[in-house]
């Protein structure tokens, strides 16, 4: 393929099959273009409500939490959470096995527009290790949760926790 140049000599330009074929491939890009996903690329919103954390029974420092975490746009995964009155916080699984209850550490809990994700006592929920005696009935703490975008991406959204005591 030439490219006419304007130097003094006359410009070579695209033949017509040359100009046909491009406009087919700009043609096939713009419709590959219309044809993704709006949310591609686009801003999720997130958001947190009844965020809480179970006071743990006097002599124990094992709590449970639980929240509603919501998600418009794309798809998103609660992969770990974090707050300064517990030495660590996983998140678990509860399930009925030829009529025992298990619970089982997960490595992530997905969210999407169509499926919010609900952590409550019973079901998935947040465990609490390492819990400071110190809480109070009442109080709120930070609870810092951890979310991976389909793309990979990894963000942080900070939220309120409130502590409440046993059947709250």
């Amino acid at each position: 393929m030439t490219v006419g140049l304007l130097l003094g000599q006359r410009s070579v330009g695209w033949s017509s099959s040359m100009r046909i074929m491009a406009l087919v491939a700009s043609l096939g890009l713009a419709t590959l273009a219309a044809c993704s996903p709006a949310s591609q690329g686009g801003e999720n919103s997130v958001s947190v409500s009844e965020a809480y954390i179970v006071k743990p029974t006097p002599g124990r420092d094992v709590a449970g939490g639980g929240l509603t975490l919501t998600v418009t746009g794309d798809a998103m995964a609660l992969v770990g959470a974090d707050t300064d009155i517990a030495d660590t916080v996983e998140l678990h699984t509860m399930s009925m096995e030829d009529g025992v209850m298990r619970m089982r550490k997960v490595e992530q809990l997905d969210v999407s527009e169509d499926a919010p994700l609900v952590l409550e006592s019973g079901g998935a929920h947040l465990m609490l290790f390492g819990v400071s005696p110190d809480i109070e009935i009442g109080e709120t703490v930070d609870l810092v949760l951890t979310l991976t975008g389909s793309d990979g991406s990894e963000s942080t959204l900070t939220t309120e926790a409130e502590i409440r005591g046993l059947g709250d």
